[in-house]
């Protein structure tokens, strides 16, 4: 009986100790970064609002309202205990893309971008990006290929992650007739963009976000003035994700809906000559990702990053010109 119960202590005691060992090593493991990727598709509604064309009467758009929708993907891969690779692709096309009066409206973009960065998932992360992409805002004449780089910074505390990026961003005109300059659209500017994400469980996140772009519209060859206009962008935004059960045939599904506001506004000579409107766009979509087995341990090790709308405001710089 002695040998009985000293056995089943022993057994007791190597089974606790494999069950902890088991959970440290699955500790270690979703704090390490991983091979993931998102996808996504979402439709939307984009209207305008404080449409004001100063004394310069450029910016009269032939639809303040229109369907609108866009797809993103992004791929990060590890280099190491904490360097990661991402890529990312994303493109939004609106009705106004397949008409043929688009005079001042916006009709499509596309980006393309990397991130080389370092992390340690249970504080943050800090690292560099590029991006280079197209945005098309008028009928003529209206694409505008971007480029731009930066820097940018997450922290971590247990259910919110901030998020930062700053950099660079410059743009020129494709296909241009010579005489009006190549430079009409958003370009020689700097940007900064703050995001902050709340999980209130693992698989439901509200997230917002607000950016700030300050720059050039037109060249001394096409403008009024002899000199490039100053332009701004005000960009804000709201989104909620969630994960839906059980549902048939696909099963668990990442849905989201969201609010996008941008503000665009050109100054000339003073604010009665500024051309100026505000787009709100309302979306909803889906996501797919691997790599993590909630939405927050994919934040947290996963392909997060992603960029601004960089060819959504090089675009507005035609359609305010």
């Amino acid at each position: 009986m002695k040998n009985l119960a000293t056995i089943s202590a022993v057994a007791v005691a190597l089974a606790i100790s494999a069950n902890s060992a088991t959970a440290a090593d699955y500790e270690a493991q979703v704090q390490q970064l991983v091979v993931s990727g998102v996808v996504e598709k979402w439709v939307g509604y984009s209207f305008l609002s404080g449409i004001d064309n100063g004394d310069n009467d450029t910016f009269d758009p032939d639809h303040e309202s229109y369907f609108t929708s866009g797809q993103s993907g992004r791929l990060s891969l590890p280099l190491g205990d904490m360097l990661s690779l991402q890529m990312d692709a994303d493109n939004e096309i609106t009705v106004n893309a397949f008409r043929d009066d688009t005079d001042d409206d916006f009709s499509h973009a596309f980006g393309f971008g990397l991130h080389l960065s370092a992390r340690d998932p249970s504080r943050g992360l800090f690292g560099v990006f590029g991006a280079f992409g197209q945005g098309k805002g008028d009928d003529n004449e209206g694409r505008h290929n971007f480029w731009a780089v930066g820097g940018e910074a997450q922290f971590y505390t247990d259910n919110v992650t901030f998020y930062l990026q700053g950099g660079y961003l410059d743009s020129e005109g494709v296909d241009v007739d010579p005489d009006d300059g190549p430079k009409d659209g958003l370009h020689d500017a700097f940007f900064v963009r703050g995001v902050a994400r709340w999980f209130m469980t693992p698989d439901s996140r509200l997230q917002g976000e607000v950016a700030y772009a300050n720059g050039k519209q037109d060249d001394a060859d096409g403008s009024e003035i002899g000199r490039p206009f100053d332009m701004d962008v005000i960009q804000w935004g709201a989104r909620y994700d969630t994960v839906i059960s059980g549902l048939p045939l696909v099963g668990d599904s990442a849905v989201f809906i969201g609010y996008r506001g941008t503000h665009f506004d050109t100054g000339c000579c003073g604010p009665d000559d500024s051309a100026r409107g505000t787009e709100h766009t309302i979306m909803a979509g889906f996501s797919y990702h691997f790599g993590g087995q909630s939405l927050l341990e994919f934040d947290r090790v996963g392909a997060t990053l992603d960029l601004p709308t960089f060819g959504r405001w090089v675009a507005a710089g035609e359609q305010l010109d």
